[in-house]
This record gives structure tokens, sequence and C-alpha cells, in this order.
């Protein structure tokens, strides 16, 4: 079943990418933005058939999200599964995976992919449970970046943890209480574990975990949201790949 999926820059890496089937470009009879209209050509380059629409039916498509003027009808992404993605990697001392234990929000899921992608992390792993789908409000946040990564959805989060363990991965599980990161000594191939802000890392991801890493606060904010405390460790880890 084709996805519907809107915002330009979306849309303009899923056309770039070229990692899947695009059926038809829409866009906005009203919509004067030049980038906008350079995905046209874009589109029927990559012989996608490109429409010009009723502003009312894009939002209906869109389901009243913020389009940006494109929506995009295109074939699901092809998705590695676990041993696929473990077959991608060229340079182990040079990987880094993440992994989300209940982020039930598809913004953070978003934020999250879309720093992972900017900061060097190839692999995102989501559980098919307690988790947030790579909806299209989830693509739109991430900007696209869902198009540059792996994104591998996996049954069970512990036993794919055990797994990766064995493939020789160290697993540092972020949540309150843990090491401070600075202090963190990171060995490479790791894959760290982002846990929901309100619950933190299920207790069983907790036991696997090689070392738990808290983010220092300052200040009377609690905590980070999970988006931007995926972006500092991100940051941290990227000095190493």
């Amino acid at each position: 079943m084709a996805e519907i999926l809107y915002g330009i820059n979306t849309v303009e890496e899923i056309l770039n990418a070229g990692r899947r089937r695009v059926l038809r470009l829409m866009i906005s009879r009203t919509e004067k933005n030049q980038r906008v209209q350079g995905l046209a050509a874009l589109a029927r380059k990559n012989g996608a058939r490109v429409e010009y629409c009723d502003p009312r039916a894009l939002e209906k498509l869109a389901e009243g999200a913020n389009h940006q003027g494109v929506v995009i009808e295109a074939e699901p992404a092809k998705r590695l599964d676990l041993d696929g993605a473990l077959a991608a990697v060229k340079d182990p001392k040079r990987t880094v995976w993440a992994a989300l234990d209940g982020i039930t929000d598809p913004m953070n899921l978003g934020a999250i992919v879309r720093s992972a992608a900017c900061l060097g992390v190839s692999t995102v792993l989501l559980p098919e449970r307690r988790s947030a789908s790579l909806n299209a409000a989830a693509q739109k946040t991430a900007s696209g970046a869902a198009e540059r990564i792996n994104v591998v959805e996996v049954v069970n989060l512990n036993q794919t943890i055990l797994k990766l363990k064995e493939k020789g991965f160290w697993v540092y599980g972020m949540d309150m209480g843990g090491k401070p990161l600075p202090q963190v000594d990171f060995t490479l191939p790791a894959l760290v574990i982002i846990g929901s802000e309100g619950e933190g890392l299920h207790q069983k991801t907790r036991e696997h975990c090689d070392e738990i890493v808290s983010i220092p606060q300052k200040g009377g904010v609690e905590s980070l949201n999970a988006g931007n405390a995926a972006a500092v460790v991100f940051y941290e880890l990227s000095k190493k790949i």
C-alpha cells in the first residue's frame, strides 16, 4: 500500500534518495515557493506523475497537518531486517546504532531519526510494540532523514540487544542516575538505547546495558526530552566515528 507523505524536506529527500518508487507528486495550485516548483522537475525525472491540486484536497490528504504545499504518494521504503543491517556494517569501529525503548510520540521519533542521520548513527531499531511508528508525522519531523539511514523494526528489543552484544556491540542506556556523559569512554561498535521521558528504560532493557549514561543538568528543568537527549549523546559519539 502506498504512503501519503508531505513537507518540502521530506519530499525532496525521497526524490533525491531514490530508495523507493514515487507514484505522484501533488502541488497546491496556490503554492509560489520556487523550491516546491523545482520538485516538479525532479519528480518527472523520477518518472512520477505531477498534479496541481486544490489546497483543500492536500489538506485532506495530509489530515490537516502542515504539508507546505506539497504531498507525495510513494511506495513504502524498503526496510532492512536486523541481519541485513548487520551485513551492511563496513567498519565496526566506526559504527553507532540507536534503539528506542518506549518512545511513543511520533514527533520525538522523527527528531531522533533526524539527529541520527545528521550525526553518523547508521541504524535505528524500533520495537514493534510500545513504540511510535515511522508514520507521516514522524517522517515530516525527520525532514526526510529516514531516507538516509536504516530503520529496522524488531519483534523483541531485549533479544535483539543480546544478539548485538554477541556481535561485539557495547550497549549504553540513557537514563537518569547513570554515569555523567562527559565521563563515559564509549567503545565502538555501540548501541545507544533511548528510553521514554516518563518511565525511562524498562527494567529488563536496563539490565542488558553495559553502562547507564546520564546527561548532567543545570537549572530548574527536570530533564531534556528524548529527542534532545538523543542529539546530545549522538554528538558525543560522533567524535569517535
